[in-house]
């Protein structure tokens, strides 16, 4: 759950750095270079280390339960 709202968080702050850095360039503004560019990429740094991480989780788990429907073996039947 937590990574989800940290996700959230920085899906939202790249959008919103994008569009006040393209508000503050058409306005002249010194401040564009931040908004368009250092902090759009720090939360797009931000959201891949996520998916990272979510996907370390993933593998992890799957090696646990060998017998996961995703690994394309046939569940164990009960007898």
């Amino acid at each position: 759950m937590r990574d989800i709202v940290f996700a959230v968080i920085l899906g939202n702050a790249f959008g919103m750095s994008l569009m006040s850095g393209a508000q503050a360039f058409d306005e002249g503004s010194d401040s564009w270079i931040l908004q368009l560019i250092v902090f759009p990429l720090v939360a797009a740094i931000g959201i891949m280390l996520l998916l990272l991480e979510h996907r370390k989780k993933r593998v992890s788990a799957e090696s646990r339960h060998p017998n996961s429907h995703d690994t394309g073996q046939e569940p164990e039947q009960p007898r």
